[in-house]
């Protein structure tokens, strides 16, 4: 049987010539014939074009006053080794960001020499720095490892506050969890380094500098680069064009015509169910958009005192609305979600996720981060328009006002619409407060959030727990009342994430306590990513057996025995068996406590556990990244070459550079022992002098420019 062929009109108009393309991209590129700029030149001659392919062309034929011999070939030696994309410059991206020589075999005589001597002064003066005050590329025979530990480092472990806790042969040839802290300092001036030794460790802040030296989603967290996430929006196409497919021949088969494809036009009325577009009527979501659509109509048309939302509704706005939330967006934008976004805050259980069932506030929100991080800038700018539409239809909505309490022994799977009122809630505060305006940003931060924390103690953090499924037999064992209770502990937990990313970002005074987290931890990710129930109970008994301390402590319990100062073996290997994630909600709960000591009057009390905190939570990463059995555990990352794109959502996001925050965390407790002792202890102060805290003067500030000045203040900071 052969498939009715669907033509697919063009829909991208050029507002000049009237042109129309299929593609986004074919029209960017015809837009560009309009204007007079030429910003591809040709480096051997005089000339210069408007278009990337016409350069390729030209560059076959120049000779630019030198022989074809000279040329250098596309790829510099090491991105054909590993067989990368390069970006052909001197050096190459790939090469600059990890410090590595990047030379092209055909270049000959002294240029190249020159090219090669010339790495670091280039890279530098690039990028505005002295290169008097940094170290000279590192060779292939003294290649840094990350944080530049030694093996004689590590069999000192524990000796003092500042040993390593890297196995660095581990990390460099078997581990594809941890980031590359390569000889940033040509890269960044956020480094912090030791007093001058032959084996003084260079340790990095590259992240947390980016981090707080940037806005956006896709800029700030672990999304891929370009070419990745156009990669994923190319295979999304495609199935939308296959499902469409599907669709038409289904349509054939009952002798129906096939429908025309969804345009600005035919959306002509769309107040019920009936009047939807002739190619709806077959696809389910289309009901979803049909809900989504008058939920934003009701908080436009109604709109309550102080509303963020400006629009009037209209005929027009109407269109929009059902054209962004149209089925096939909904699709390619949740596609978006689970590939990119995903892994950085994962705690909605993707194998039993049901978009038909979803709450259409939660669909409409994973439909706007989807789109915030598309490499499509059309969705960007799409996305925008309802960000506070979307945000008022969330915190308005009866299930997340509700006072609803539930206990640990009720069936969890039963409330789910109650948690996933709680989920889109938390989404609307990460979209507005990394794409939103400064007044998003402020509103989310002082009202929304803390909104937010009142609504997770009302379901009651002592509900998030498991029950204990290593004593079930797998015909006991409920794969859906799992995943609940698993959403529920990892929402509590990136609630306390977001809290704790408040208080190191922003300077704003914890609105969640450590004493009141008396709930489970998340169990790792081959239990959460597991796609059957068969798996799921089996990666159970596995790594959670009846014996295992899991089920009897607390995210509080565990946080307690971290900053003792004996912590017992059996705890040290149940952390490490817990993966990243809850590793980095310690460390993120260290700073909690540091904001603490900052902030409190004759707190040095706190100075004691807070170390020990820290050196514990060091040992266990070290025990972690060197017993996490590999193939088992599936610690994949957005760099990781086997990585295929239907496999995406299972890596780790940026939770991964836990190690990073634990740096600044014993930085920042370094800083303040130092001032602590500098102060005369009878010394008083005189009325309004001296600074409200010892490290950030400013609190609740919207930029996080404060903490950034701060980090790289620490790159002359001695240890």
């Amino acid at each position: 049987m052969s498939y009715p062929s669907i033509e697919i009109p063009p829909k991208y108009e050029c507002t000049l010539c009237l042109k129309r393309y299929k593609r986004r991209e074919h029209l960017f590129r015809h837009i560009s014939s309009h204007t007079s700029q030429r910003p591809y030149q040709c480096k051997s001659c005089d000339g210069a074009f408007q278009r990337a392919d016409v350069l390729k062309r030209h560059l076959r034929t120049c000779d630019g006053g030198t022989s074809r011999a000279n040329t250098r070939r596309r790829a510099c030696d090491r991105c054909v080794r590993q067989k990368k994309a390069c970006s052909s410059h001197q050096p190459c991206h790939s090469c600059a960001k990890r410090g590595a020589l990047c030379c092209y075999s055909t270049d000959a005589g002294p240029s190249s020499q020159q090219n090669q001597n010339s790495f670091t002064n280039d890279t530098l003066k690039a990028q505005g720095l002295n290169p008097q005050f940094t170290d000279p590329p590192p060779s292939a025979s003294n290649t840094m490892m990350p944080w530049g530990f030694t093996m004689e480092n590590l069999q000192n472990l524990g000796t003092s506050p500042i040993d390593t806790f890297f196995d660095p042969a581990y990390v460099q040839n078997n581990s594809p969890i941890w980031p590359e802290f390569l000889a940033l300092a040509s890269e960044s001036p956020a480094v912090v380094e030791m007093p001058a030794s032959s084996d003084s460790p260079r340790k990095s802040l590259h992240f947390l500098d980016k981090f707080t030296s940037h806005t956006g989603l896709v800029s700030s967290f672990d999304c891929g680069t370009h070419e990745q996430r156009e990669q994923i929006a190319a295979s999304l196409d495609q199935q939308s064009l296959s499902q469409r497919k599907q669709r038409a021949s289904s349509l054939a088969t009952f002798g129906m015509d096939i429908p025309s494809p969804l345009t600005w036009d035919n959306i002509s009325d769309t107040s019920s169910a009936s009047n939807l577009p002739l190619d709806w009527l077959d696809d389910p979501l289309s009901l979803k958009t049909h809900e989504i659509l008058l939920l934003i109509e009701e908080v436009v048309t109604i709109k309550p005192r102080n509303s963020s939302v400006t629009l009037d509704w209209s005929s027009a706005l109407k269109n929009a609305c059902v054209r962004f939330f149209s089925p096939s967006n909904i699709r390619i934008f949740l596609g978006f979600y689970w590939a990119i976004w995903h892994p950085n805050v994962n705690f909605v259980h993707r194998p039993t996720f049901d978009m038909l069932a979803a709450k259409p506030t939660l669909l409409a929100a994973m439909a706007l981060m989807g789109a915030c991080v598309s490499p499509d800038m059309p969705d960007n700018e799409d996305a925008r328009v309802w960000f506070n539409c979307v945000e008022e239809m969330v915190f308005i909505d009866d299930d997340f006002n509700s006072d609803l309490t539930y206990q640990s022994s009720d069936k969890m799977a039963m409330q789910r619409r109650k948690l996933q009122a709680v989920q889109a809630a938390y989404i609307v505060c990460l979209y507005q407060n990394w794409e939103g305006t400064d007044a998003s940003k402020s509103r989310i931060r002082r009202y929304r959030f803390a909104t937010m924390v009142s609504t997770a103690r009302d379901i009651g953090i002592t509900a998030a727990r498991h029950l204990n499924y290593s004593e079930q037999g797998r015909h006991e064992f409920e794969w859906k009342e799992y995943a609940a209770r698993e959403e529920l502990i990892r929402l509590f937990t990136w609630i306390f994430l977001l809290d704790s990313a408040f208080v190191i970002f922003n300077n704003l005074p914890p609105r969640m306590v450590i004493k009141e987290m008396r709930m489970h931890m998340a169990t790792p990710e081959a239990c959460f990513q597991a796609t059957t129930a068969d798996q799921c109970h089996h990666q159970l008994q596995l790594f959670l057996p009846s014996r295992s301390l899991y089920w009897t402590i607390s995210f509080r319990g565990s946080f307690e025995s971290l900053c003792k100062d004996d912590l017992s073996a059996n705890i040290r290997h149940l952390l490490a068996t817990l993966g990243p994630l809850d590793l980095f909600t310690l460390t993120s709960a260290i700073h909690s406590q540091i904001f603490q000591f900052r902030s409190a009057v004759g707190s040095f009390q706190l100075r004691a556990p807070i170390q020990n905190a820290l050196r514990n939570w060091r040992d266990i990463w070290h025990l972690f990244s060197t017993t996490s059995p590999q193939g088992i555990m599936p610690h994949m990352t957005i760099e990781d070459p086997h990585i295929q794109p239907e496999e995406l959502w299972r890596r780790m996001g940026f939770f991964r550079y836990a190690p990073e925050y634990w740096l600044l965390a014993h930085l920042m407790a370094d800083r303040l022992a130092v001032l602590g002792t500098s102060k005369p202890e009878n010394e008083l102060e005189p009325l309004d002098e001296g600074p409200l805290d010892p490290i950030l003067n400013r609190y609740d500030q919207t930029s996080m420019r404060q903490i950034n000045d701060l980090i790289m203040g620490f790159q002359t900071f001695q240890i």
